[in-house]
């Protein structure tokens, strides 16, 4: 079983790359949030994460803005609520370099681990709940890449029982 750890992604504006349906919108999405991100200095944490939608089909990225963000800088993109709230949370390879497999266990394993727990229990999109999916950020340096080594860390949304 994976090392599972509880977070709580506060509510705050992100910027949303809309939904990721060619590699256009990805591109132009990753190059505006890598350059904006590079820009701040002091920066620990994730700021980006992407999901899988489905209930429209698609991946979806969000960048949490930091706070007094200048707004004018976000240029053809959204602003809209970042996807908030508790998340179990465990490290996998990146999809892209075990096609998946690593990531599919670790999602499991999450579940069960949620489904198990006395104290959550995983979130289940519905009427009137705001609408939530296991969301992803790749944690390891991305000039590593090349080498195989990719790290990401998968969140799984759950709610207390």
């Amino acid at each position: 079983m994976q090392n599972i750890r509880i977070v709580e992604i506060p509510s705050m504006k992100a910027v949303y790359s809309g939904p990721l349906t060619d590699n256009e919108t990805f591109e132009a999405f990753n190059r505006w949030f890598s350059e904006y991100h590079s820009s701040l200095k002091n920066e620990i944490y994730p700021r980006d994460f992407m999901w899988y939608n489905e209930r429209i089909g698609a991946q979806e990225w969000f960048y949490a803005l930091p706070h007094g963000a200048e707004k004018n800088l976000i240029d053809r993109f959204e602003i809209t609520d970042l996807p908030c709230g508790l998340f179990a949370v465990a490290s996998c390879l990146d999809a892209d370099i075990d096609g998946a497999a690593d990531w599919l266990k670790t999602r499991e394993e999450l579940i069960e681990w949620a489904t198990n727990s006395e104290m959550f229990k995983p979130y289940e999109n519905a009427d009137g709940k705001p609408e939530r999916y296991p969301m992803f950020h790749i944690v390891s340096p991305g000039r590593l890449y090349g080498a195989g080594i990719s790290i990401e860390d998968l969140y799984l949304p759950i709610e207390e029982r």
